[in-house]
């Protein structure tokens, strides 16, 4: 039941970042990001995820500052027990909430970013609502690395 609850929760927040973000239209990129999450737990690279002619794809003024604060977030907070973990999840679920609703990229970054949240909504809702400590920590360990991805793709 966990899991149905899980999969309409990233199915409709995929769906409102698709048609809400500049209202772009996408590829069937999202699914099969989604299938590749779900069958690999680790940190790898993104399907779709490139450089802007080896440089970093430059993010608006909302994008930089939500993503900041949710890095900020992240690691400040408690990764010590599974209450802890989920409630983070919780908090950067609300906050990437908040990035979704103030996009307004357009063009080959937008797409860039879509293609790195593919793999990053996801794995936060997984933080949010891990039923024990290990796929919580599991899912943090994911996060951490999507963080440093992040970093070497966008500024």
């Amino acid at each position: 039941m966990k899991r149905n609850i899980l999969a309409t929760a990233i199915a409709l927040t995929l769906s409102f970042l698709l048609l809400g973000c500049s209202g772009m239209p996408h590829t069937n990129h999202v699914n099969r990001d989604i299938e590749a999450h779900h069958s690999h737990n680790e940190v790898a690279g993104i399907n779709g995820l490139s450089l802007n002619n080896g440089e970093r794809w430059e993010m608006d003024n909302h994008t930089r500052k939500i993503s900041t604060l949710m890095e900020k977030t992240f690691f400040n907070g408690d990764h010590t027990s599974q209450s802890g973990l989920n409630a983070l999840g919780v908090e950067l679920d609300a906050q990437m909430n908040k990035l979704i609703a103030g996009c307004t990229m357009k063009g080959e970054a937008h797409n860039q970013l879509h293609a790195f949240l593919n793999k990053h909504i996801p794995t936060i809702k997984t933080l949010a609502t891990a039923p024990n400590l290990e796929t919580a920590r599991a899912s943090a360990i994911e996060l951490k690395g999507q963080i440093k991805i992040y970093k070497e793709y966008f500024k």
